[in-house]
């Protein structure tokens, strides 16, 4: 009898919790494992796996750039850096928020960017943001974004 209870008491919370809410631990782990695809993506210079985490009409906001608008602008930007470069990129995920069918998440990354011609790599720091739009599929994709870079402290 007691069980019973418990149990009719947990599902009525759980009824009582918004199903938005509900799913938000799901969301976070897919989007986590959205980025940790990236960052392979990016080390392995795979420009057709990264294209596929992103929204058609992404609006990518690099520093001391104009904004790449749209999937073939930002693929065709893509293609021109893993053909320049090589690229060894390392992250942490130091934020994710789910509001409905948007999420935004802040990171911060290392890089080192070889140039594929020969010559010194270069090690990069810098920050994240991302906004990310849940599809009809359900699924993440990268819908907005812009980063900076900086030089850490010594």
């Amino acid at each position: 009898m007691r069980r019973s209870l418990v149990a009719l008491c947990t599902l009525l919370l759980v009824a009582c919790v918004p199903a938005s809410q509900q799913d938000t631990e799901a969301d976070v782990a897919a989007i986590r494992a959205l980025l940790a695809d990236f960052a392979a993506g990016v080390n392995a210079g795979d420009v057709a796996a990264l294209a596929e985490m992103y929204a058609e009409d992404v609006i990518s906001m690099p520093p001391d750039a104009a904004s790449s608008i749209g999937l073939e602008t930002v693929v065709a930007g893509m293609e021109e850096g893993f053909e320049a470069n090589t690229f060894q990129m390392t992250t942490v995920v130091d934020e994710i928020e789910v509001a409905g069918d948007l999420a935004f998440t802040r990171i911060t990354w290392d890089e080192t960017i070889a140039p594929t011609a020969g010559g010194d790599a270069v090690l990069m720091h810098g920050n994240w943001l991302g906004i990310l739009q849940r599809q009809a599929d359900g699924s993440w994709k990268m819908w907005r974004e812009m980063w900076s870079v900086f030089t850490p402290e010594a």
